[in-house]
């Protein structure tokens, strides 16, 4: 059942926040204790998000965050403020 919940960060190749995530998190991710549960795809704003996800709201702005499960968006983070913040969100829902 691993393989049904996932991380979607919308990103936008001219996104100072979303270039600050890649450097803290982005290159260490996949290192991490949730890349085996939440595996990350990275999607371009303005993009079709891969698969049938449903999602709350539509995405306005990057980087954002999203949180798959069965298909549906279950929670979101909009913005990066800095690592520790990151991984304190994600901590909330790698046990669920």
């Amino acid at each position: 059942a691993e393989a049904d919940s996932r991380l979607i960060m919308v990103t936008s190749d001219h996104c100072p926040h979303c270039q600050a995530w890649e450097l803290d998190v982005g290159t260490v991710y996949e290192k991490s204790p949730y890349a085996p549960t939440l595996p990350l795809t990275r999607v371009e704003i303005g993009s079709e998000i891969p698969g049938s996800v449903t999602l709350k709201k539509p995405v306005f702005g990057t980087p954002t965050f999203l949180i798959i499960h069965n298909g549906q968006e279950i929670d979101r983070q909009n913005g990066y403020i800095d690592a520790e913040m990151f991984w304190w969100w994600l901590s909330e829902h790698a046990a669920k």
